[in-house]
């Protein structure tokens, strides 16, 4: 159970940051301080995406990928509603007007598969002192990510954010950014499968 907590915490920061802020080394930051908290419970995954690409490397199960999903949708909602009462606007998930659908989920795959790369070929071992380390590896990984796709898909890479902050967004001004949720939710998972696809093939 508390692997599940530490998800639902971790996701609600990770998505409260992004909220507040569109800086991507203080969000870089702020992933690395959350998988030093959440590392030796759960993985300190905090995304669908890492989540799913863990089930493929038979690292963790299905049905602890289906409390991890859960538990990351929640924590976004969260996330989405201390947002919205602290800032009284509210924060949800869209991509720049300015590019297309195609430019918008081939970024995001390819942004995806690097992010969830880092995750598999840095945080290998739970147990593991060195993740102390890489874990700031993982942290400016997701900087360097949203700072090349922040302009063409937004860099968001998280289907637990796009879905929940769609949710809060639908119910607080009938907001559509529902529409988007295919693009992040099918664009990482893509990129997620790729990744543990290029680990499997390199590592085993």
């Amino acid at each position: 159970m508390r692997k599940y907590l530490i998800e639902v915490i971790g996701t609600l920061a990770l998505v409260l940051a992004f909220g507040l802020t569109t800086e991507p080394l203080a969000l870089g930051m702020v992933l690395t301080v959350l998988i030093y908290m959440g590392m030796h419970v759960s993985g300190a995954h905090f995304n669908p995406a890492v989540s799913f690409a863990y089930f493929l490397r038979r690292k963790i199960s299905f049905n602890v990928f289906l409390g991890y999903f859960a538990s990351q949708l929640l924590g976004a909602f969260a996330a989405a509603g201390i947002i919205l009462m602290v800032t009284r606007t509210v924060f949800f998930v869209e991509p720049p007007t300015s590019t297309n659908l195609y430019q918008q989920a081939t970024v995001e795959i390819f942004l995806s598969f690097l992010f969830v790369l880092s995750y598999l070929n840095l945080i290998k071992n739970n147990g593991h002192e060195s993740f102390k380390i890489n874990a700031i590896g993982v942290g400016l990984t997701l900087t360097a990510c949203i700072m090349i796709g922040v302009n063409i898909s937004g860099a968001y890479m998280n289907p637990a954010m796009s879905i929940s902050t769609s949710i809060i967004d639908f119910m607080a001004e009938r907001g559509t950014s529902f529409e988007s949720i295919p693009l992040y939710t099918v664009a990482p998972i893509t990129g997620g499968t790729l990744a543990a696809l290029l680990h499997w093939y390199t590592s085993d």
